[in-house]
């Protein structure tokens, strides 16, 4: 997933562009949409308000960008974790990796989850964008893999709360990041940290998709007859 900037065409556009970005990020996730205003992060990032327009275009623009340019998006995963011929752990500490890898930027990451939240609350006209592009997309790919691996032909309930399971593991985490500050910090605290969460949740991740494919086993054998009761001798 890509960092806080793209790739610059020069050092100071690079930092311009920057500033900018952890400015919206900042207010935006502290005020909402509605009130914050352009000049209010362009002080913030010590940047003219022409720079947003040079930059973004406008105000609904760099918002927009906030949701793809700061930590890159869970679509953009799809085709790492789904690539053929990876085996199902390899594609699940695929996906995990890459939705948890973000968390290495701490207070960044916070800040993060804070405007997603406030977009769920607030929604905006990207709210609808995010449904599509990070939810239902990676989910929708996410059943399909588990239907491979499991042999299902298309996904049914089971499947789909497996698969809804699997996925909010790492958008808990992302949450959670407060709780887990305050309870357990170490548990955040590095990068190796994070990536540790994405080895266990793996492991936790196989272990959910082997017991469904036992209860799937055993919900298809055949029920056991009962054997015939002997009728009592005639008297």
């Amino acid at each position: 997933m890509s960092t806080i900037a793209p790739p610059p065409s020069s050092p100071e556009t690079s930092q311009t562009r920057t500033r900018l970005l952890l400015a919206a990020l900042k207010l935006f996730s502290e005020q909402g949409y509605a009130k914050t205003s352009i000049r209010a992060i362009a002080a913030e990032a010590q940047a003219n308000v022409a720079a947003v327009s040079y930059y973004f275009g406008d105000k609904a623009a760099l918002y927009a960008a906030l949701f793809s340019d700061s930590f890159g998006s869970l679509h953009a995963l799809v085709p790492d974790f789904t690539r053929p011929g990876l085996s199902l752990r390899a594609a699940l500490r695929c996906f995990f990796q890459g939705a948890l890898g973000p968390l290495h930027h701490g207070a960044i990451a916070r800040q993060v989850v804070r405007l997603h939240i406030r977009e769920m609350l607030e929604p905006t006209a990207q709210w609808q964008i995010e449904l599509e592009r990070d939810v239902r997309a990676p989910n929708e790919a996410m059943a399909a893999l588990l239907c491979r691996h499991l042999g299902l032909a298309a996904p049914d309930d089971d499947l789909h709360r497996l698969t809804l399971t699997l996925t909010g593991m790492a958008f808990q985490l992302w949450g959670h990041q407060e709780v887990v500050a305050a309870m357990q910090p170490h548990l955040l605290a590095t990068p190796e940290a994070v990536d540790r969460w994405a080895e266990q949740l793996t492991e936790f991740a196989l272990a959910m998709v082997a017991t469904e494919r036992r209860r799937r086993a055993r919900a298809a054998r055949p029920a056991p007859s009962s054997p015939s009761r002997r009728r009592p001798p005639a008297p």
